[in-house]
């Protein structure tokens, strides 16, 4: 019995440690950085599993163990509510002093929900980010986009089915500045679509993606609900899946870099180092794999060109089933 005690401490421990590890380096960055309700969140989600892992393991873990995880986490916790108090304030109060700005006779606007929703919308665009949503069989570009391309909006993308979007300087965005970017990425219900994407500074949100390829550098990435996806990344953090089959994992092609990026200056990418959290096991999971090298796409394959056909486009770049 003792044995197989210490044989789930040790799985224990080799989830545990590296999990508050992770959160520990997530906090520093948004201490670092700007605050965002998505990075908080996901903060707060990690720290509530490995609050059930260790409420699961109350009963084979020493006594002494227990209370040294217990007061790890706890700590972290608590500077995950710091955080959260502290950033919350400041998005309301930023979007009351923009609204007052932008309306110099505030009085019968700001006292009908009509006028409140509608002045934020115009003033706080960048804060709000941009979107594309609800397109099918389309070659989509920066023009597609909600409002005018901006380096400090988020982006989201939601609701497409069957189309190429191409979002990095290339011959369909020729306008597009070279140092390109967007804050953070948010993904929901996108169906057979390549999304080209170029390096983002933040995080990635992907859910209810099913057979589609995605081409992206981000600081943190999860996907959650989505099956039969090929994920060309750039990331130096762990790449997280949770709920999800039939993924495959590639590097960022160098194709679609920056062409001033400096090849000595580009930070190794985890793009295998991928934390299943369905799969919270010491076997591999099932639900991910590295993507076979001889069916990467080459770059002269990646469709930057723009297309008149999509589907048959869509029919070279999409998962084999």
């Amino acid at each position: 019995m003792s044995e197989t005690n210490q044989e789930l401490t040790q799985q224990f421990y080799s989830r545990f440690q590296p999990g508050t590890s992770e959160l520990l380096a997530q906090l520093e960055i948004l201490r670092n950085s700007a605050v965002t309700v998505d990075a908080v969140e996901k903060i707060v989600v990690d720290a509530a599993k490995l609050r059930k892992e260790l409420t699961d393991a109350i009963g084979y873990l020493p006594g002494y163990d227990r209370r040294q995880c217990e007061n790890k986490l706890q700590d972290i916790e608590t500077q995950v509510e710091a955080i959260r108090v502290s950033a919350a304030p400041k998005s309301k109060f930023a979007f009351k002093r923009k609204t007052a700005k932008s309306t110099l006779v505030p009085s019968p606007v700001t006292s009908t929900p009509t006028g409140s929703s509608a002045a934020p919308s115009s003033s706080i665009s960048h804060a709000s980010g941009l979107s594309l949503s609800g397109h099918s069989n389309s070659y989509l570009t920066l023009t597609s986009l909600s409002s005018p391309w901006s380096a400090a909006s988020d982006l989201t993308i939601s609701d497409l089915d069957h189309c190429v979007v191409n979002l990095i300087p290339s011959s369909a965005n020729p306008d597009a500045p070279a140092d390109l970017t967007f804050n953070a990425l948010h993904v929901r219900n996108v169906t057979d679509t390549v999304l080209i994407l170029p390096i983002l500074p933040g995080s990635a949100l992907l859910h209810d993606m099913k057979n589609c390829v995605i081409a992206l550098g981000s600081r943190q990435f999860r996907m959650h609900t989505s099956e039969r996806v090929d994920v060309y990344i750039s990331i130096a953090s762990n790449p997280i899946i949770e709920h999800c089959s039939l993924i495959r994992f590639a590097d960022y092609p160098q194709q679609l870099r920056p062409a001033s990026t400096d090849a000595a200056q580009e930070v190794k990418s985890n793009y295998l180092a991928v934390q299943d959290f369905s799969h919270i096991r010491a076997t591999p999971s099932p639900n991910w794999s590295e993507l076979p090298q001889d069916q990467n796409l080459p770059g002269e394959r990646w469709p930057l060109q723009g297309a008149a056909d999509t589907k048959a486009l869509l029919q070279n770049l999409l998962p084999v089933s």
